[in-house]
């Protein structure tokens, strides 16, 4: 890597001299360098200006790695690995400041990069309020921050400022983000700062930021430039929450996943792990009680289906958790549920979700994992798709946006409402849900089904009394193009990432289900952009190779063919974890015909190689499509390369 030397001049004695020295103690000094004619012993060299950090969201990162680049872009260091704690330390300074810093690691089940700058040597942390802080004195978006000039350091002490004033009353008003000294996953100081708030960046006319609290309630939304809109209050409970004992319990947790008799084992087994009142969903009959949950998760690590002794699957014994990444905590008096992630890392390195929409409770002084954080167990994500067309002259490309509800069909629950508050606080009703009616030799459904207007598409019918569900567990809801979609969005951003979902008994929507709840507030994992800023997420740019591989790709029926790819990442970066292709997009998804290639993928990954095996012959003139699939600030990404050349130009392939 190219480095700077630096110019290390030798402090050398004064030189002897015959004269008389007026001072004695001058002259003593002299003597002792002259000596009996020695040469002087130079003085050691200055030692080197060195920065030292840690890189967290609470939890360390997993994995992680860090980059420095100095104010000309000159990289300083990379590929630095951070330590289990997510530290790194002697990063010698070269070059001119202000140094600026990427750190990039597992956080949850999800790549995740932070940025951060240093005016000087010394602490430098990498956190996602670093990150807002740059965010908000440079009015840069974070994905341009490490191809940007650095932001003067009376303007981020400025940003620091408002995002302390928002954070004061979680206990972040004096916390020195940047410099103050922070201890990955010990849930105190300000690692605890980091657990309390959900820092979400983005853009919409001007880059922003939006807090939303894990230990509270509230919402504030502040664009660059801007004055915050908004507050954040504390729940009174959770100044004595003992976060740090979370820590304690995933250990635990962790004995108890060694091996199958550790599972199993009476007092120490998982079940002794869990809330009595544990439950966790797997199909329409979810799971209740310690010992029933511990049992299905002590066969699913075995590789098994339920009450068969055939394994199926791979045996994931000795996988470890990762330190948990803490979501929203509801409080009834000493009680609490909060969320968590509960991700599996394994021998090789590879990174797995035991599930979404999970949690853990503290009760009588202990905590437990509970499963299911809700009775229902409810769950809502968004994602965004970008269709790049490339066989044309030019690349064409078409956007979507959707949200997933998934909402388990129990039985006697026939319709569930989904609503969001705007930033007056109004509920707004985003879509209905509803059994579907099975056809002949369809089996029963595992949710409901998004209620349309009967268009045929998926659009939602926000009349309970007119519309249609199309088919069984239907749960997509995808927003309109242009500004048409963008009201939704804007309602999360300024009005909170929660959705409420209302349950029903009756298909009018007016009996509340007479079940284990009849209310629910979930969050939502990742919000989709405004529809201006879709062609600004860093989207991978694939290579004219890998474009006319596609192309060109031909393929007897029944043979295997080989097909390589490449992409780089021109603006930011996401963390790719799937990559496949596919012959017919009606038949695209996990499991179809249509699917004929599927490799999984490290984030770091730029290339993948396919073997396609295709049940039919494929042509040079036929749809095509290849698929990248990963996670960018909670969001499902799916960024598509296809070909149709039968299809006009200039139009989707379809």
């Amino acid at each position: 890597m190219p480095r700077s030397d630096f110019s290390r001049v030798a402090r050398r004695s004064p030189p002897c001299r015959l004269a008389l020295v007026a001072a004695a103690a001058t002259l003593a000094s002299l003597l002792a360098a002259c000596g009996s004619g020695d040469s002087p012993t130079p003085a050691p060299p200055p030692a080197p200006a060195t920065l030292a950090g840690t890189a967290a969201v609470g939890a360390p990162f997993v994995d992680g790695q860090l980059r420095v680049i100095d104010a000309t872009g000159a990289v300083v260091a990379e590929g630095v690995p951070l330590d289990a704690a997510g530290r790194f330390s002697a990063i010698v300074l070269t070059g001119t400041g202000p140094w600026r810093l990427e750190a990039c690691g597992w956080a949850a089940a999800e790549w995740t990069c932070l940025q951060s700058v240093a005016y000087a040597a010394g602490t430098a942390n990498v956190t996602p309020l670093t990150t807002a802080a740059l965010v908000l004195a440079s009015g840069t978006p974070a994905e341009e921050l490490m191809a940007a000039a650095a932001p003067s350091a009376a303007a981020l002490a400025t940003a620091q400022g408002t995002l302390a004033s928002s954070l004061a009353t979680l206990g972040g008003g004096s916390v020195d983000y940047f410099g103050g000294v922070l201890d990955a996953g010990s849930r105190t100081g300000y690692d605890r700062l980091l657990d309390a708030v959900q820092v979400n960046m983005g853009s919409d006319g001007q880059p922003f930021v939006q807090l939303t609290p894990r230990l509270g309630s509230g919402n504030v939304f502040v664009q660059s430039g801007s004055a915050a809109q908004g507050s954040l209050s504390a729940t009174g409970a959770a100044a004595n929450l003992p976060l740090a004992q979370l820590e304690a319990l995933f250990t635990r947790l962790n004995s108890a996943l060694v091996s199958e008799v550790a599972c199993r084992h009476a007092t120490t087994g998982l079940a002794s792990q869990l809330a009595d009142d544990a439950r966790m969903s797997f199909g329409p009959e979810p799971l209740q009680g310690a010992a029933a949950v511990a049992d299905v998760l002590c066969t699913f690590f075995s590789g098994r289906e339920p009450g068969s002794p055939e394994v199926v699957g791979p045996v994931l014994w000795g996988s470890r958790l990762m330190s948990p990444v803490l979501g929203r905590c509801d409080f009834d008096g000493d009680n609490a549920v909060c969320g968590v992630s509960l991700v599996l890392r394994d021998g090789e390195g590879d990174v797995s979700e035991l599930g979404g929409g999970l949690a853990v409770a503290y009760r009588a002084g202990q905590w437990r994992l509970l499963g299911d954080r809700h009775a229902v167990g409810v769950t809502a994500s968004a994602s965004v798709q970008r269709d790049l067309r490339i066989d044309g002259a030019s690349a064409v490309a078409h956007y979507d946006r959707a949200f997933a509800f998934e909402v388990p069909a129990l039985p006697g629950l026939a319709c569930a409402r989904v609503s969001q508050q705007d930033a007056a606080g109004n509920r707004v009703t985003l879509a209905f849900y509803k059994r579907h009616v099975r056809g002949e030799g369809e089996g029963e459904p595992e949710r409901l089904s998004l209620w349309t207007n009967g268009s045929g598409g998926p659009h939602a019918s926000t009349d309970p009394a007119s519309g249609s569900t199309r088919t069984s567990d239907d749960t997509w809801l995808f927003l309109p193009e242009g500004e048409a979609g963008d009201a939704a969005i804007r309602n999360f951003l300024r009005g909170g990432r929660t959705v409420t979902v209302d349950l029903y008994a009756d298909t009018a929507c007016s009996t509340p289900f007479d079940g284990p709840a009849t209310r629910v507030v979930v969050d939502v994992d990742g919000v989709a952009p405004v529809w201006s800023a879709l062609p600004d997420l860093p989207w991978p740019a694939y290579t004219a190779t890998a474009q006319l591989a596609l192309r060109n790709l031909v393929a007897a029926a029944g043979t295997a063919t080989p097909l390589e790819l490449a992409w780089s990442f021109p603006r930011g970066t996401i963390g790719f974890t799937e990559a496949f292709v596919c012959t017919d997009r009606a038949l695209c998804g996990v499991g179809g015909s249509g699917r004929v290639a599927k490799r999984e993928l490290r984030p770091r990954a730029r290339t993948v190689g396919f073997t396609v095996l295709s049940g039919a012959a494929v042509t040079a003139g036929e749809h095509k499509m290849a698929g990248l699939y990963g996670r960018w600030r909670g969001l499902g990404v799916q960024a598509n390369m296809t070909s149709c050349p039968g299809v006009p130009a200039g139009e989707r392939c379809r």
